[in-house]
């Protein structure tokens, strides 16, 4: 899939110390735990990325990717992975928990969701970040806790909370941090992630946007981990 090198980088961290406020960690954390307990996940998730210029504030849509899953810990999923700026239906990645496939490849993933991640980078899928905290486990949601440089409650409503700050990026940069989650399920809402750059030298950013329509615990069968669904 063309254009995901953008995407790609603006997920990719780098680690560092964390100061962070203790309310804003209690949430991060409570949503941590809430993917760990999860046995089941669905959703229909949209990654964009936004190039913002004094010219367009508000951001142009560069890229555009569709996310249609069911994921189950350690390593099953069942992924549709549609470019919005093209023609066609798609294309279907599946792992059974011990092979992943996506088209005519086919690698093991001995029920290692830490592999089936690897793979989908692989594959030229960047893993968006409800898939890294469920698959992934502890250790993934302990590395991007210590890229965070920042973090503060910056907006409250009766369904959701919303975290902004900091987080360390691969050029050891900072980049700003948006994460709104739901109170009762305590699963991420949309996450955002703002690289500050020049563009023709004029201040400007890119911007990548995960927005999740999560379904928690949906029932599972072997038949979901068919690549005909």
């Amino acid at each position: 899939m063309r254009g995901m090198s953008v995407v790609m980088a603006l997920a990719c961290m780098a680690l560092s110390y964390a100061q962070i406020d203790k309310a804003a960690d209690e949430w991060l954390q409570k949503s941590f735990q809430a993917y760990a307990q999860l046995q089941s996940l669905q959703s229909k998730t949209t990654l964009t990325v936004s190039m913002v210029t004094p010219r367009y504030p508000e951001g142009t849509p560069l890229q555009r990717f569709l996310y249609a899953y069911t994921a189950q810990p350690p390593a099953r999923i069942n992924l549709l992975v549609k470019d919005m700026n093209t023609q066609g239906e798609g294309r279907r990645i599946v792992s059974d928990g011990q092979t992943f496939k996506a088209g005519e490849e086919a690698k093991p993933v001995a029920n290692s969701g830490a592999a089936l991640l690897e793979h989908l980078t692989g594959a030229d899928v960047v893993p968006s970040y409800d898939l890294v905290f469920l698959l992934g486990g502890k250790s993934s949601q302990e590395k991007f806790r210590k890229q965070i440089t920042q973090l503060k409650v910056a907006g409250e409503t009766e369904k959701q909370i919303t975290l902004t700050g900091r987080i360390k990026n691969e050029r050891s940069k900072e980049d700003g941090l948006e994460i709104v989650i739901d109170k009762e399920t305590g699963l991420m809402r949309t996450l955002k992630i703002r690289s500050e750059v020049k563009i023709e030298e004029s201040p400007g950013a890119f911007v990548l946007l995960m927005e999740f329509e999560p379904t928690p615990n949906v029932s599972v069968s072997e038949q979901t981990w068919s690549a005909r669904n």
